[in-house]
Parts: C-alpha cells; structure tokens; sequence
C-alpha cells in the first residue's frame, strides 16, 4: 500500500516536480478532489482540475486510523512536514523519497484523530509546510469531513 501510494503521488507531480523545486503554491483554480478506488483506499489531493499538477494528497486505508500525506519538495528536503489548520498544527517524522526530475517525495503519516486533522474536518482549511516554506490551500469542509470519516478506525 505504502509503495503504491507514492507511485500514485509521483505519477500525479510529474507535471510539477519539473515546473516546482519547492512545495508548490497554491494557484487560482486548483481544488480539492475525493477518490476512492477499490484496493488502494481513498485519496484526497489539491491541485489543478484534469491535471497532474498535484500540491498536497492525503491517502488511507478505509477505517485505517491513519493518514498518509504526501508533497513533492526541493532537494535536500528535511525530514520533517508540518500541517496546520486555525489554531491547531502539528509536526511530523517524514520520509523523504527520490521524486521525479530534480524533486522529492515528502512523506508522513499521521492519524485520523489527530487535533490539526479533526480542526481540517471541521473547517476545510489546511497548511502544509516543508523546509520551513507554508503553502495554505483553500477549504473543501465537505470532502475534507468524509476524507477523514472514511480513514477512521
């Protein structure tokens, strides 16, 4: 699961990773999508629309407990990812995996229950920051709420 996640990452940044050395900013248009597909678990990503430009993607196993998430970065990336949502933030061990072209994969897990990850169910509004550099991405209360129901134990 873990390995198929990120080729499906990977797959969806080799767009960006090229155009972005650095987490990717949020741009005009880009939005949430929810997919769940029978045995690789549900994906939420924000990005471009019929894209593969790919800022964030959080994945799960149903009734899992836990969250992967994933961003692409600039070499040298430190292992370390944070999310944040109103007042709530939290850091995360990551791994950091050879990305497509001259980036990275950034990835952490964290769980379902998690207090950054409950006040993103409850608004819709989430950071990511790696190497220090804060992307916010615009809420999806909605697809946010049934993302996280769906990964929780």
């Amino acid at each position: 699961m873990r390995r198929r996640a990120a080729l499906s990452f990977i797959v969806a940044c080799t767009l960006s990773a090229c155009a972005h050395q650095q987490t990717p900013a949020a741009l005009p248009g880009m939005a949430w999508s929810l997919h769940e597909v029978e045995g690789e678990g549900a994906k939420l990503a924000f990005g471009q629309p019929q894209s593969d430009n790919v800022v964030l993607m959080l994945s799960c196993a149903p009734r899992s407990g836990e969250v992967r998430v994933s961003a692409n970065a600039s070499p040298g990336a430190r292992p370390e990812l944070e999310l944040s949502s109103g007042s709530r933030s939290a850091r995360y061990p990551a791994e950091v995996a050879p990305g497509l072209g001259e980036s990275v994969l950034v990835e952490a897990v964290a769980t379902a229950r998690d207090p950054v990850l409950q006040r993103f169910a409850d608004s819709g509004d989430l950071a990511i920051a790696v190497n220090g550099r804060r992307t916010p991405v615009p809420g999806d209360k909605a697809k946010a709420k049934q993302f996280l129901t769906t990964c929780r134990a």
